[in-house]
């Protein structure tokens, strides 16, 4: 999609009534609904097999290291805000 495209999408979706916005959030839950069970029975699958010591530590905080909060310049510097 254009981003311009993108833009209009956003402007709508902000001017939704709160009802509207709760069945625009139903739609979306219910057109997501099956992928999210092939996700859920790919993570079944993988709790099954013997996890390597690498992936185990994936998510975790390094030891000894307090991460800083992230502000608004170090998420635009990772391309998080445009």
């Amino acid at each position: 999609m254009a981003k311009r495209t993108l833009e209009t999408l956003a402007d709508k979706i902000i001017k939704l009534s709160p009802e509207e916005g709760e069945q625009l959030a139903l739609i979306i839950r219910a057109k997501l609904m099956p992928e999210q069970a092939r996700q859920q029975q790919g993570l079944l699958d993988q709790q099954q097999q013997p996890m390597n010591p690498q992936m185990a530590r994936m998510g975790q905080r390094p030891q000894g290291g307090n991460m800083p909060m992230p502000n608004a310049r170090m998420a635009a510097q990772q391309g998080l805000l445009r």
